[in-house]
Parts: C-alpha cells; structure tokens; sequence
C-alpha cells in the first residue's frame, strides 16, 4: 500500500494518540486484523510527537518495493500511524523547511521504524544546527505534563500546578486558528482546569517580547513578562557536546544512575523545591526515558546529590541537578554532569540542553565553565495576579 494522504486523523482512525499526546492506549479489541505483526512491533515504541523515519512496503506494481517517511508522528492507534511527513528530496523526506503531507500508514505494511532526532536547520555542530522551534518540542517531551492537547503546533500542558513548563502553553509554529481566537481558546481550556493561562515564548537571546506577534497580542491583554516572577523573566537554554563535557576521574565521587525513580531521590528532591504527591512523580517518570542520578555520602549513606537525565534520540536533557548545602563545593554536580556526559557518549547522544533561570548567575557560570553556551531563551507570560 503507498501511504495515503488525509487531514483529520481523529475522524478516521478511533481510538489514537493525537499530536505530542498520550501514550498508546488503544485496546486491541475490535482492531481489525492482526496487532502482533512485525509493522505493529516496529511502531509500537515509536514517540508520538516526535521525529520519526518509517520504511513502508509500496503496493505491487511500484517502480519500488519500499519507501521511506520522515516527519512527525502525529497519532497512532491499533491498525495506523499517522505522520506529517516531509515531502520531495529523497523517499519522502526532505530538508527543514520543504512541505509536509499529512499520510495514514497501515501499520502491518511497515516494514521498519524508528525515533530520529530533530532535523538540521543551521550550520554547526550537534548540539547547535537544531532550530529553537525543534529544540523546544524536544524538550517538552523530556518533561511531560499530565495533561497536553494540540492546538495547531501549539502544546497546551497541564500537571496541576507543578513547574511552569508542564503548565504553560508551548508557542511553537503555528496554532491553525487566528492569533486572537487562540490565544482565547489557550485561556478557556487553562480555566476549565481552575489554572491561569501561561504562556511559554522563545527567542534568540536578548529577544524583545514586545516584537513577536505573540507577544505583542498577550502584552496588549494585559499579560506580562515573568508574570511577577524574576525567575521566569528570562530562561537560557544551554546545549553542548556531550563529548565536551569533562570526564569522570579515578578521584570522582562514585555515582548512581537508576532507570527507576526511588523514595530517596524524590526525597531529596522534595528539599529543593515544592511538590505535588502523584502529579511530580508522574512528571519525572513521564518521557520515554530517563535516568535518575544520585550521590551519597561516604558516612551517612543519605543522598546528598541529584540530577535527571531525560533521553531522547541524539540528545540528553539534564533536569533538576541539586546538591545539599551542606556538600557543595566538593565537585559533587560536576561530577554527576560528567556521569551523564558518559552515558551520553556511550548511547550516541551527541548533543546536550538543559535550562537555568536567567537570574541565576552563579548556576550560569557553573554550566559555563562546563563548555555550555546559550542556544536561545524563552520566557513565561502570564496576567499579574491582583
């Protein structure tokens, strides 16, 4: 079967994942035909939202007997994939910029599938070519809400209050609506969960909010910048090399890095900052994959340092790295960024992000000093409250 075009995967595929939504949960029941083929088993850990590049099994008669897809995974349910895949260039995908097509792929006729990383859009290395529009939905899905829906290439995201970036709405792209009706639409469905509308937008650094068309709608509406909040006037986000970070040293603190997230490293995570029982964890466990680090101490046993690693195809992200007051300037963090360093490098993640708040200065100098460079910035907008 050649993949074919269609434009509203909702209305012809049931039940389904829909863009950067839920994990898979459609049943099996009622799916027509086999769900144990090779082409279900292929796609099955496929990322929704994410990049990805599918070999799909052309009908008889094709000038070929395959042919590759590369794009967004848009929705996936028992019987099909839905991708935005880019058309022209060679099989159907192109370079950044070329048009997309909206194709339905029976997922029996897949022959293979994988996650890709974002594509190239610039000149440079790994962890620079990306563009801030890919990197963002990259890292959206290194810390997943509870909650998300598309509007258009927006990302609307909902965990009852925990962190500004699972509560905020991701402007990326374009929202499919007029600006005004979907700023309106972000508002009503931030009200029918009892939360406050909040806006995440990026730009190049030292970027003026005011000149996006974004921003000037949400400043006109009497939103601000940070929305009261010094640390969310300005975010950096820092990539490197994960080739460039400093290794670990036969005098290096021995490091633990968990695929599970344990009572302790919650714990000591709860010291840094406030949580909400299920929805935190459920964040922290949410993406489709990720490494709990921790050090202890030598004479207590407690865990003194942490950080999570959240992995993705040719990326690492690193989120909440803490050390306890009483540890610090003993190399414990640099040590526990060399560890993710080292698994980066072993797992073909050549690049690194992560965020810190612009207001931080002694954190911006600690990545620094660890070869991190700013590859853009973005801000919250959000109504001051009265």
């Amino acid at each position: 079967m050649t993949g074919e075009p269609m434009h509203d995967p909702a209305a012809e595929t049931g039940p389904e994942d829909g863009p950067l939504g839920d994990r898979e949960n459609a049943s099996a029941a009622g799916a027509s035909g086999s769900t144990d083929t090779a082409g279900h088993r292929a796609t099955a850990g496929l990322t929704v939202g994410g990049r990805v590049v599918v070999r799909y099994r052309l009908e008889e008669g094709s000038d070929a007997g395959a042919t590759d897809f590369v794009g967004e995974l848009v929705a996936r349910n028992d019987d099909f994939i839905i991708v935005d895949a880019r058309v022209g260039g060679a099989g159907q995908g192109g370079a950044s910029g070329q048009a997309t097509e909206r194709v339905k792929l029976i997922r029996a006729d897949v022959i293979a599938a994988k996650d890709v990383p974002p594509p190239a859009s610039q000149p440079g290395r790994a962890h620079e070519r990306v563009s801030a529009d890919e990197l963002e939905k990259l890292m959206s899905r290194g810390w997943q809400p509870t909650e998300r829906k598309g509007l258009g290439d927006w990302v609307l995201r909902s965990a009852s209050g925990f962190t500004g970036r699972a509560n905020s709405v991701l402007v990326v792209g374009d929202p499919s609506l007029p600006l005004d009706k979907a700023i309106d639409y972000a508002e009503a469905w931030y009200a029918g969960h009892e939360a406050p509308a909040l806006f995440q937008l990026h730009g190049p650094t030292g970027f003026e909010v005011a000149e996006q068309p974004v921003g000037h709608a949400l400043l006109e509406r009497g939103y601000a910048v940070g929305g009261g909040r010094p640390d969310w006037t300005r975010v950096l986000v820092l990539t490197a090399l994960s080739a460039q970070v400093p290794p670990l040293t036969t005098e290096s603190v021995p490091v633990n890095a968990d695929a599970a997230l344990s009572p302790e490293w919650l714990m000591a995570y709860a010291a840094q900052r406030s949580v909400v029982p299920g929805t935190t964890e459920a964040v922290l466990t949410g993406s489709e994959g990720q490494l709990f680090l921790s050090v202890r101490d030598e004479a207590s046993k407690k865990v003194v340092g942490i950080a999570r690693m959240a992995i993705h195809p040719g990326w690492a992200g690193i989120f909440g790295l803490w050390v306890h007051p009483d540890h610090r300037r003993h190399s414990i963090a640099s040590t526990i960024v060399s560890a993710i360093g080292m698994v980066a490098r072993e797992n073909n993640m050549p690049a690194i992000y992560l965020q810190v708040s612009g207001d931080n200065a002694d954190g911006i100098a600690f990545w620094n000093g660890l070869g991190f460079r700013t590859h853009h910035e973005y801000t919250y907008l959000a109504k001051p409250e009265a």
